[in-house]
């Protein structure tokens, strides 16, 4: 019988053997595998051996008074896991043997060690690996890798430029190994994939190289002085050498997993300035600690500072950390977002006021030991601060502008938070002063072009006086910070000589230095810019003829979102400008190709923040605060209004018997409007802006020039031009142009002579406008008419012409043959 089926089984070494031969095949097989699998924890010392000295050794290991030690019954050959009492039976701890405790004890010691990194040392750490993976792609040429790694590298960099690290030894090293492969060039490679990314990684590391020129030839110098990276090989925490006594605390707090008191390690008695500092900074990022505990310690120390450079190295650490406080928020809070403005510009003025001796510049060398000051110039006396001033301006104007997406437009706290621009546009401007000073020349006009977009970001879409408003304030704060505040670029005399001119000059200015950059996205937003202010400002031509020869249009769909929202409220301004001019043709055909869309909200980025999928990248690009929007229903008003000018005369031509070209027209134009309208079966008064423009186009029909003006005189959207009076002067003009033909498309089939003075007496027009509108149409549709020689009666010969009984039969009886077809199908032949 075989043991499988033996349900009070005592195992004895003595049996194993003799009883071997009633084991089954299958039993076989599951003893052989369970052995195997077992083989690590139990060695060669397995209970299945046959060998004395393993029957000796098993005998030792389980005390005979345990029946659960014993293996019995049908399970006696499964695997120690699988055995019935589970991991805590003593048969599971009889298989493990003494040599699994020892291991299990030391990955419980393992276990508890737990390295903690800091971030520079996590980030270093994957330079390496970049490297290391790029030096065995080289063997095989596998170019792909090489491209997929220099790429991460790079990126890696940016990270460890936002962390104040300056370029990392490690960098210089990838970046002189991927050029010595390129160099040294390529076998004959027959994949195009491959040789793609050959030439793509030849092209991206010589850019790399040429803006790391220096550091790569320190590098071909002296290669071993690379080899040493601070923190690259960075001792565990809490181990010797870890640095100061008050920083081996913390990591060994951290690898602990316990709470970490920073207040009191960076308030003990034995802390200097540059040791709490050193203690913040090693505390970023982990995940015990508290953002807003690091604030309070470097608050506390740099307003107890009064030492130049301990200032400024504070401040630049203290204003990220506020940054940091929002990473997971929808914005910045505002009471960090205040405090961070203050800080930058308590930054801004110890810079200042320390301008002969300490600078902050993205150009400077990384200093690794942050308690030594920079080595100064030895022609200036200068010393030169690693940090970029400009990417706080950026992230105070993010996180603004942000909070706007976020607000409720329509409340109190929109308004409230909108007067904080005027604050950013001061800094904006106080950070440019404070560049030109500082940057060399032959790169002063690249590095400054992040500031001049967003100075224009504040500038374009605002009025000519509310630009001079800002200005003059702005210039007032700055010659208040500085008596001797001067641009180069655009110089002001004065924060009074601030005009309407200086604001045209200053666009332009700025337009033209951001259009020579090699930055396609700084240019095309330039010029968008530009041609938005040029819009709004009523130049319509000299803003038309920007655009075209700008040829943005033929590359603004493979832009990012942000620019083709951009574009899209160009095109819209441009045909408001056309309107502000009653260049009525133009402004309908540049305004509508774009509301034909569906989603006018969504292409002009008007939509709410909240209805964009949270799940989209960059959704603030996608979406402009409430107080740029253009006017929706203005945008509406004025395109119905444009349609009623140009498609009511054509229509009533038409259906005067007059053979007309039939124009397109989209679903928003009064053509279809009115159709919708006469399929209605309730026919109410107006009501809303569309409506006052269908009533005003359905007395154009009858030549009722006057309901056709009080109706759009009652539009409330028409107070949002800034020359509603001009613009009405023109349109009224026009309407009574456009209903004087309506009316002679109408009633020529009923009249053989038209009396030129009395259709000006009817619609208060000049005869010579009357008779100069007249022969414009006659000539246009080739209407059988003639004036007289003074142009003073107009005789129609109707002999082509058909009556309106006439009209009305050929109409009914086309009706009634597609109605015959749609009923009877069957009888069609």
């Amino acid at each position: 019988m075989s043991r499988f089926f033996s349900t009070a089984y005592e195992y004895d070494s003595d049996t194993s053997s003799d009883e071997s031969d009633l084991l089954s095949s299958s039993e076989e097989e599951l003893l052989s595998s369970s052995a195997g699998e077992d083989n690590g924890n139990m060695s060669d010392d397995s209970m299945f051996n046959d060998d004395e000295g393993d029957e000796s050794d098993s005998d030792a290991d389980f005390d005979s008074d345990d029946s659960d030690s014993k293996p019995y019954g049908p399970d006696w050959f499964k695997k120690a896991e699988f055995r019935k009492g589970g991991a805590s039976s003593g048969a599971n701890k009889f298989l493990k043997g003494s040599s699994y405790a020892d291991s299990d004890e030391e990955s419980s010691e393992d276990e508890g060690k737990k390295v903690v990194k800091s971030a520079k040392d996590k980030l270093l750490d994957e330079m390496q690996a970049v490297f290391d993976k790029i030096e065995t792609a080289e063997m095989s040429e596998d170019w792909i890798t090489i491209l997929n790694e220099f790429d991460l590298v790079t990126r890696l960099l940016v990270r460890a430029q936002q962390q104040n690290m300056g370029t990392p030894n490690i960098f210089i090293k990838v970046v002189a190994q991927v050029e010595d492969l390129v160099a040294s060039g390529a076998t004959e490679i027959q994949k195009k994939d491959v040789a793609r990314a050959f030439n793509t990684a030849k092209q991206r590391v010589r850019k790399v190289a040429r803006e790391n020129e220096d550091a790569l030839a320190q590098f071909r110098e002296n290669p071993a002085a690379f080899d040493r990276e601070a923190s690259a090989a960075a001792p565990e925490l809490g181990g010797p050498g870890s640095g100061t006594p008050e920083k081996q605390d913390i990591n060994a707090q951290f690898a602990a997993n316990k709470s970490v008191n920073l207040a009191s390690l960076a308030a003990s008695t034995d802390a200097t300035f540059f040791t709490s500092l050193q203690i913040v900074i090693e505390s970023r990022g982990k995940k015990s600690v508290n953002p807003l505990e690091l604030i309070k310690i470097l608050e506390d120390q740099v307003a107890a500072t009064t030492k130049p450079y301990e200032k400024i190295v504070g401040l630049l650490t203290l204003i990220p950390i506020r940054f940091e406080t929002a990473n997971n928020l929808a914005y910045q809070p505002l009471d960090q977002w205040a405090a961070a403005f203050d800080n930058y510009a308590e930054l801004l003025k110890v810079l200042q006021d320390n301008f002969a001796t300490y600078r902050v510049s993205e150009l400077a060398s990384f200093n690794d030991n942050i308690e030594q000051e920079p080595e100064a110039d030895p022609d200036t006396g200068i010393k030169t601060i690693l940090g970029s001033l400009f990417a706080f301006v950026e992230r105070l104007d993010d996180e603004w502008t942000k909070s706007l997406l976020n607000i409720d437009p329509h409340s109190s706290d929109y308004l409230i938070r909108l007067k904080d621009e005027q604050k950013i546009y001061n800094i904006i401007l106080q950070t440019q002063l404070y560049l030109e000073k500082t940057l060399p020349a032959d790169k002063k006009e690249t590095m400054l072009g992040r500031v001049f977009v967003k100075r224009l970001d504040h500038v374009y879409y605002k009025s000519e006086k509310l630009n001079v408003i800002i200005e003059t304030n702005a210039w007032k704060s700055a010659l208040a910070a500085d008596s001797s505040a001067q641009s180069e670029y655009i110089p002001v005399n004065g924060a009074d000589a601030v005009t309407g001119e200086y604001i045209t000059t200053l666009v332009n200015s700025l337009s033209d230095i951001l259009m020579k950059q090699d930055d396609s996205f700084l240019r095309t937003r330039a010029i968008l810019y530009r041609v938005f202010f040029t819009a709004l400002n009523g130049e319509f031509e000299a803003a038309k003829e920007m655009l075209l020869s700008s040829k943005v249009q033929s590359n603004i769909s493979k832009s990012n979102s942000s620019l083709q929202v951009l574009f899209n409220r160009v095109v819209v301004q441009l045909g408001l400008a056309a309107f502000k001019t009653c260049m009525i043709e133009e402004c309908h055909q540049v305004l509508n190709e774009l509301l034909a869309s569906a989603h006018l909200k969504e292409i002009l980025g008007q939509q709410p923040l909240q209805r964009i999928n949270s799940n989209v990248e960059n959704r603030e690009d996608q979406c402009i605060p409430y107080h740029q929007h253009i006017n929706m229903d203005l945008i509406d008003v004025v395109f119905m209004t444009c349609s009623l000018l140009i498609e009511i005369p054509q229509m009533t031509a038409f259906y005067s018997g007059i053979r007309v070209k039939r124009q397109p027209y989209s679903q928003k134009s009064i053509r279809r409007v009115l159709e919708h309208h006469d399929k209605s079966a309730f026919q109410g008064p107006p009501e809303t802006s569309r409506d006052f423009v269908l009533y005003a186009a359905k007395a154009m029909q009858k030549g009722d020039w006057a309901a056709s003006i009080e109706y759009l005189k009652s539009i409330k959207s028409w107070n949002l031009l800034p020359n509603r009076e001009v613009v009405m002067v023109d349109l009224i003009e026009r309407i009574k142009v456009e209903s004087m033909k309506c009316y002679f498309y109408t009633y020529k089939r009923f009249h053989s002579k038209f009396s030129v003075k009395q259709l000006a007496d009817d619609f208060a027009l000049d005869a010579s406008k009357v008779a100069e509108s007249l022969d414009a149409v006659i000539t246009e549709y080739e209407i059988n008419c003639k004036f007289d020689d003074d142009k003073a009666t107009l005789t129609v010969d109707s002999n082509d012409e058909i009556t309106k009984l006439e009209e009305v039969a050929s109409r009914l009886n086309k009706e009634y043959k597609m109605t015959k077809e749609r009923l009877f199908p069957s009888r069609r032949r």
